[in-house]
């Protein structure tokens, strides 16, 4: 993975990822019509959630100064990508298991 700068964006190879064109191309293929700054600020409103979500279980208060700029973060990003991978692994292996039983 590139950053852009020390609180860049963050990018990543093909094998990790798409862009947030890609994002809007797939999108818009699928009937949802997006351009790539959409996907954008889609992406970082569920990276806000995710935030807000873990801090409030954490019992720690952020204003959403903080929020934003945790959720902007390319090493957030990435940590919430490599757990979103897990669950998905997590999910086909119990998937998989079931058909079995």
């Amino acid at each position: 993975m590139k950053k852009k700068n020390k609180r860049g964006h963050a990018t990543v190879t093909e094998d990790e990822g798409v862009n947030y064109r890609e994002i809007a191309e797939t999108m818009t293929e699928l009937g949802f019509s997006m351009n790539h700054s959409s996907a954008r600020n889609h992406v970082l409103r569920v990276m806000r959630k995710f935030v807000a979500t873990f801090t409030s279980e954490m019992g720690e208060a952020m204003d959403e100064r903080k929020i934003d700029m945790i959720a902007k973060s390319p090493e957030f990003q990435v940590a919430i990508a490599g757990l979103l991978h897990i669950v998905e692994a997590q999910r086909r292996d119990d998937s998989s298991s079931q058909h079995y039983d």
